[in-house]
Order: C-alpha cells, then structure tokens, then sequence
C-alpha cells in the first residue's frame, strides 16, 4: 500500500518536550522563570519498529533527527543511503538517539512510509504506535521546532518623543521583532507593553530587551504586546520589521446578533483565543505562557464551538500529563488534576476518538489513582502539604475538605469510569466510589437551613459561596428540590457574594443559561466584557473588577503590570453564545447524534454556525422565523418540547409568528 511519509517520534513526546521547552520561557525583566513544577523530558533513545510487506520491490531512504542506525532482515544500514527492498516482507528496526531535542525519523519511502502504522519503543516492553501529528511532512522538517506561521504586521503609529519612540500596533500581538540597519552607538532599549502604561513605564515594565551597542542587527525573541518603546535611538538609525507568529486555526464557528457591542465582544474573544491557541493552549500570551490545565479545560470547550481543532486540544491533554511516576498534582493545583481527568471524558465526546482514549487511559487511570491515594479515611480528597487548592480568585472558605473540589472528584470518577467502559476497561469500582462520594458530599456539605452547599463543614462558618452550588447544578449533583433552593438561595439571591472572574464567570454564565437566566447572561457578556472594552481592551484579561479604573486596572500579583491583558479564559463568551443561544450540543459520542435548540435570549435576533465534528451546522433565528441548515445527519431540532427531524443539507424552516 503506498502511502505519504511524515516525521515519527515515541507517542507523546512531542508533546512532552515542547512542553518542557514552553514551561522555561517565562521571563520578567532581567530573569527568566521557569515553571514550579516537575518538567519532564521526551525519551532521548528510541527504536522504531514495522515489518513492511512489499508487493513491489522499491527504495527507502531514512532520515533522522539524532545518531542511529538501521536494520533490515539482520543487515545494518547507515542513515540518508538509499537501501533496496525487494518484493516480500522485510522486518526494519531503527534505533535512533538524540540529545539535544526530540529523536525523530522520515522515512523516504512508498510502502515503507514512516507514519503511524510504524510502531516505537523507549527500551520497555511496550510497542504502542509511533506518534505523528501531520506537521512535518517533508524531510527538511524538524519535529524539535514548533511549525508556526509568519506574517509581517506594520505599527498603526509611531511616535518621536524626547525620551525615545512609542510604537503602537493598535491591538495586541504576538510577534518578533526584528531591527536591521542598525546605526546607534549606544545600548538601545527595548520596553514591550501590553498597555500604553507599561511601554512607557521604563522602571517596571514586565518584558524589556537591549540591543548592544555597535550591532548593525538584532532579532528579539516572539513576545507579547501591543506598544513598544524604543530609548537610545531615532527612528531614522535602525529598519524594524514585526512578524506576527501564529498557529494557522480554521475558524468554523460564528455569531452575530442584532447587539453590536456582543458582535464585537465574540469577534474579540475569538481574537483572544487565537493568539493563546499555540503549541499548546496557553494562560496568556505575555504572563505566565505555561500551561494551566484549568484554563485549558475552558479552552478545550471554547474550541469546540470556534475551531473545532482535536489536534491542539490532544496535544494539550499530553503535555499536561506528563509521564508516570505522578509526584504532584498537575500544576500543583488539587482542582486542576480533576479538570485533565474531566477533559479526556470531553474531548471523547465531542469526537469519539476511540484511539486516542485507548493512548491516553493508563495515564488517565493512574492520574486517578493518585488522587485516590490523597483521599483520606473519610473519602474526601484534602489540600497536603505543597499543593494549591485554587477554585477561584474568591474568598472562599478553604479549611479541609473543600465542597467544589468533592465535587470536581465526583465529576471525574465519573470519567475515568466512563473512558475505561469506551475501551473495555472499564472498572466497576470508579462509578461506585463516585456514587459514595456523590452521597458524602451531600450528607456533610448541604445545609438544609441555607438551602444551599456550604464551602467547609469543618471550620464551622457555613460559609456559602456560588462556587459549589454552580457545580453542583452544572453535574447534576444536587437533587430537583435541592436545584430549586440552590437557584433561590443562591444563584437568584444578591447577598451571596458575585463572581468576580472571567474564568468563573465561564462556569456562572453556562449555568444561568441552564435555568432559563438568558437576559441575564445577555446583560453580563455587555456589561463585563463590555466593560473591558470600554477601557481599550484588544484582548480579554485574566482579571477585571469594574470598581477598578486608572493604572490600578493593570495590577496584580503585587506587580503593577502583573495581570495578563490576554488570557484564555477570557474568551467564554464563544462557549456560551454557541451552546446556549445557537443552542447545538451533543447527545452522543461524536455528533453522531445532537440537538439543535436556539434560544434569543432577549435578542431580536441571531446568526451562526457551530462545528460538529465533521460538519457544520447553520442557524437563523429572529422572533418571527427560524431556518437551520446541516451537513451533519443525526440532528434534532428541539423547539418548545417538540422534536423536528434535520435533514442533511436541506433547510429547516419555521414560522414563528
């Protein structure tokens, strides 16, 4: 069988060690700060394994990324010689090691094409299949450098001052910049912003550089910003090109509306997205550019509803994990091991990828059994000594056993059982401890008197925060009595504190939308993220309290400039504008099935696209008519407790007056 040759490497390690490479890139001024968890490495001895049967003689030609050699049928072969395979089977071996990045082969080939059919081994006993991902397809390609596009992008103006020159690109980019003709015979100085504030804030700006005096050209490493401020030269002594570096995403998703402050608001969370949606998704672009398993579990849904793109998702789901023995929760965070294990789940059900879940489930299986062994005797899982229990920016009462982390552990049991029973390794044991903790939590966490989930039952403030009570609605945790008192009480109930955050108003919004709360959720995606626009936002920030104004808006961390003005998290609106008001969701693994429910939501009308999966599904719906359109079979239209049939390709339409 003839077939198309790509780069190999052992599963996962792509992954993995652009991982490690992203997690040491963070820098603050005059250090870098690499991440403060346990970073691992791709294996740096591999071999590669395929009996190839020929139905015709031909030629192999390997490459490889490292020092090996090649067996064929008992008989060595050097690397970049062409090697004759005659007509039959021949069973091929290359070992191949590399220090200094990813050890990778391209095999040259028609029959003996390197791609996923080859299987790879780090020296164990396993052969599992050998990673690719369609990225390196040519033999020039290295797998050890990220394939990232490039484009030039210009200033949209540039200002001489006394004290240097102020470019400004009119919203926030990633890119890097390159200085060429260069004439100064002083040190230049390079101050990055991300706002105008920061650029010009030479004493604490986050991200600087310096070009060395008497360099005729100078190349910056890809950064985040949107002014630059440039001391120690005019603009006539250096030539200074920006190239815009970026992951070329299909964008299948849309949304607009009769609102056009929510049409601007979705375009800028798309924007948002795209410029976090790299190797992997990251936090933000400026600060931290780690990756935060948390908000790449609201990036993964955002996705499905923009991109649609398993691909960076998958690759994600990797790095996050990591490779066994586990020493620590992912990223040290208690809550953040449970949204990865939750994530696998998803990612399954948006796509019914059946292979990636048969790869990924022994490190799902023994993530989860390391938080079983965190458990203590009561079954509950406890913060330890170095680990952070998060759940939100929030006064919320952390003593013991914390509600909304319970429930999060509920909710991937749940999971794993889920994934193993995809796989036929499904254990038994997963959905009873889930069913056990599921009754714990409400046995020591409910408070009958509030009507509503406490934070902690052990400190003895009954402290009672939307946190847990949105989870609790989100996975049905919560009986239909206590869902009824848990929306009177809290979610409806203005003496419970307010979110405050982008990254919880993502979970808030979802379940607003639930209970039928639209105009609600209309009013907050203008006043809150409106809000953001109405002080200059390009991008959506990790933080933002509309009390807060002037410079103070920038500060975080005890840093003046410490909050990131593009932050993932940030673009929740894609979600819920997708999910709740076009209204399509699946019902079974894959899109196979779906439903369709639209909903205005105090709008007069809207308009968009959802990806599902394979296709795509078009929505209109104004107060006087409804018309959908799909290429995807299996959908349902749910208008007002009826159920309408899609058909493929063939417009649905409704009069609704």
């Amino acid at each position: 069988m003839l077939q198309s040759p790509e780069w190999i490497w052992y599963p996962g390690d792509f992954e993995i060690y652009h991982h490690l490479l992203l997690n040491t890139r963070r820098e603050e001024r005059y250090h870098q700060w690499p991440a403060f968890w346990r970073l691992d490495d791709c294996y740096h001895n591999v071999r590669f394994r395929k009996e190839v049967q020929c139905d015709t003689p031909e030629v192999m030609t390997v490459y490889a990324h490292g020092s090996g050699v090649i067996w064929v049928d008992g008989k060595r072969y050097p690397f970049e010689k062409p090697i004759s395979l005659s007509t039959g089977s021949h069973n091929i071996e290359i070992m191949v090691a590399r220090t200094d990045g990813l050890p990778s082969i391209f095999i040259d080939g028609q029959q003996s094409a390197s791609n996923s059919s080859w299987e790879a081994n780090d020296y164990s006993i396993d052969w599992p299949p050998a990673g690719c991902n369609g990225l390196y397809l040519k033999k020039e390609d290295d797998p050890a450098i990220f394939a990232f596009q490039y484009e030039e992008i210009l200033p949209l103006s540039i200002e001489q001052g006394e004290e240097g020159i102020l470019f400004d690109y009119g919203k926030e980019t990633f890119a890097a910049l390159q200085f060429e003709n260069v004439q100064a015979t002083k040190d230049i100085q390079l101050f990055y912003g991300e706002s105008i504030e920061e650029a010009l804030d030479t004493e604490h700006s986050i991200i600087i550089d310096t070009i060395p005096s008497a360099s005729t050209s100078y190349h910056c490493h890809p950064r985040a910003f949107r002014y630059l401020f440039v001391q120690g030269a005019k603009k006539e002594q250096f030539k200074l090109t920006a190239r815009y570096e970026y992951l070329p995403l299909e964008q299948k998703g849309s949304f607009t509306c009769s609102n056009d402050l929510i049409n601007r608001i979705w375009e800028t969370a798309e924007y948002t997205l795209h410029l976090n949606s790299r190797e992997f998704f990251l936090d933000g672009i400026k600060r931290d550019r780690w990756v935060w398993s948390g908000d790449a579990y609201q990036s993964y849904l955002i996705n499905n509803y923009l991109y649609f793109d398993p691909a960076i998702t998958k690759r994600t789901i990797i790095a996050l994990r990591g490779k066994d023995p586990i020493v620590r929760h992912i990223n040290t965070i208690v809550d953040y091991s449970f949204y990865w294990l939750m994530s696998v789940y998803d990612y399954y059900e948006t796509t019914k990828d059946v292979d990636f879940i048969t790869f990924i489930y022994p490190r799902m299986k023994s993530m989860m059994e390391y938080c079983i062994s965190r458990t203590d005797e009561d079954g509950f899982i406890r913060g330890r000594e170095g680990d952070w229990v998060f759940i939100d920016w929030a006064e919320i009462d952390k003593t013991g056993a914390v509600s909304a982390v319970q429930m999060l552990y509920a909710e991937s049991l749940k999971a794993v059982w889920a994934c193993g029973e995809r796989i036929g390794a499904g254990e038994k044991r997963y959905l009873e401890l889930y069913e056990h903790l599921k009754a714990r939590i409400n046995e020591y966490f409910w408070d009958e008197e509030r009507g509503a989930y406490m934070d902690s039952f052990e400190s003895g403030k009954r402290n009672v925060t939307r946190h847990a009570n949105i989870f609790a609605l989100l996975w049905n945790l919560a009986d239909s009595k206590q869902q009824e008192s848990i929306i009177t009480n809290v979610l409806l109930n203005d003496e419970i504190p307010q979110i405050n955050t982008p990254y919880f108003k993502f979970y808030e919004l979802s379940v607003m939308s639930r209970i039928g709360q639209l105009d609600y959720v209309s009013r907050q995606i203008q006043d809150y993220w409106g809000g953001m626009m109405k002080l200059d936002a390009t991008t959506f920030w990790e933080e933002y309290n509309p009390e807060i104004t002037g410079p103070e808006r920038l500060s975080m961390y005890d840093d003046r400039y410490g909050k990131s003005l593009c932050h993932a998290w940030g673009a929740s609106p894609i979600y819920v504008l997708g999910r709740y008001y076009l209204g399509v969701y699946p019902t079974s693994p894959g899109y196979e099935s779906y439903v369709v429910e639209p909903q205005l939501g105090g709008l007069e009308w809207i308009k968009g696209t959802v990806p599902v999966n394979r296709g795509i599904v078009s929505i209109e719906l104004s107060q006087d008519t409804l018309e959908i359109v799909t290429d995807q079979p299996g959908g349902i239209l749910l208008w007002k407790g009826q159920d309408y049939p899609l058909a493929v390709n063939t417009p649905f339409k409704l009069n609704l007056i």
